[in-house]
């Protein structure tokens, strides 16, 4: 069904109402001109001839005389009537011309300025605020646009102050997150350091005894100062993905020959399943999985992952049993910097939707406290 806008609307309603008056109006001044012309076909003369007494050639020529006279008169009265039809019929048309010419500019002076409003309220709300429309028009229409640029600002000056104190709380959160983690690893080399200078100080031949010690501990402090300034870097990074198609069997396969060794996983991969994907993007997730996975695991119990076709999504599956998860940190666990483990920066996980999201990736929970947990990533699969 064909929609028609206000201005169509309006135009069509001046139409019928306008065209509907004029063609009243002429309907009446026509109808008054047939009024007159069948009063000039009835009129009769026999009244006044029959006050003429005929009886001489004299009479006979005043009854002619006055005959003549009676038809010219009604002939020049037709002719008068006949103008007059043509000329009403002009200036009706005139009229209508004029009138529609002059609305159409006047509906064109009340609706620019209604685009513009529309215009700009768009850009409002896409989020700039800078918007300013020229205040010109009628004068309710400038009141109007006043209005709208009165809000403008407000909302403009708003929008600022927000955008400041948002930067100042990020900078806050992230100051007291990145003291407290970085803390913890300088807490150890602290200690190391002291411990080597107070040997030093006191039995220096026997520094040898603790120095690999505290030496392998400053080393592993320092790689988890590393990590974690990368976890910070890697969030912040996110890139428009780059994607390509491979097989995601393989490639978690590649990415398990590093783990195989020091721990027990399951594997159930599906072969023949090809995916598009940007692959770094996937080797971050897949691994920020497994060693959120590893790090819930007690000792001796496995990780089991799977992946398999589902119609057309290839399914993900990375089954920990581990602690679980609580279900009221369930609904948390992708908030950056939320995490209740001793180590970390709790942006593993909100790292991982990140890339998700960024690949058109649904990914799901499960978890039970004492039954461990299951994260499923549901990806488009390529058709075979």
């Amino acid at each position: 069904m064909l929609k028609t806008g206000l201005r169509t609307r309006i135009f069509i309603l001046f139409v019928i109402v306008s065209i509907g008056g004029l063609i009243l109006l002429n309907n009446v001044v026509q109808s008054k001109h047939r009024n007159i012309h069948e009063a000039m076909e009835q009129m009769e003369l026999s009244s006044q001839l029959r006050e003429i007494r005929q009886h001489s050639h004299e009479d006979s020529l005043k009854a002619q005389s006055l005959m003549r006279n009676f038809n010219e008169a009604k002939a020049v009265v037709n002719i008068a009537l006949s103008d007059s039809r043509t000329m009403s019929s002009v200036v009706l048309l005139i009229i209508i011309v004029a009138s529609t010419v002059t609305f159409i500019i006047a509906l064109s002076r009340i609706s620019k300025p209604l685009r513009e409003l529309k215009n700009a309220t768009e850009q409002i709300r896409q989020g700039n605020f800078s918007v300013h429309l020229p205040e010109t028009g009628i004068p309710e229409m400038r009141e109007l646009k006043n209005s709208f640029n009165v809000m403008s600002r407000e909302l403009e000056a708003v929008q600022t102050r927000l955008l400041v104190a948002e930067k100042e709380m990020i900078w806050k959160d992230l100051s007291r997150i990145l003291a407290h983690e970085i803390k913890n690893p300088l807490t150890p080399i602290q200690l190391a350091i002291q411990r080597l200078e107070e040997r030093l100080e006191t039995d220096p031949e026997r520094v040898k005894d603790i120095l690999k010690e505290s030496i392998s501990i400053i080393t592993q402090e320092i790689e988890n100062l590393r990590l974690l300034a990368q976890d910070f870097s890697n969030y912040a990074k996110v890139n428009q993905p780059a994607t390509e198609s491979f097989n995601p069997a393989q490639s978690i396969r590649d990415i398990l020959k590093s783990y195989l060794q020091d721990y027990e996983i399951q594997l159930a991969l599906e072969d023949g399943i090809t995916i598009k994907f940007d692959k770094t993007h996937f080797y971050q997730i897949v691994t920020n999985i497994l060693q959120n996975a590893m790090d819930a695991s007690e000792e001796k119990k496995g990780i089991a992952i799977k992946l398999y076709k589902e119609r057309s999504y290839a399914v993900l599956s990375i089954q920990d049993q581990g602690k679980g998860i609580d279900a009221g940190d369930l609904q948390r666990i992708f908030e950056p910097y939320f995490s209740r483990k001793s180590k970390g920066t709790g942006l593993g996980l909100a790292l991982v939707k990140k890339l998700c999201d960024a690949n058109s990736t649904i990914i799901r929970v499960k978890s039970k406290p004492g039954e461990g947990s299951e994260f499923t990533l549901i990806i488009e699969a390529e058709a075979a």
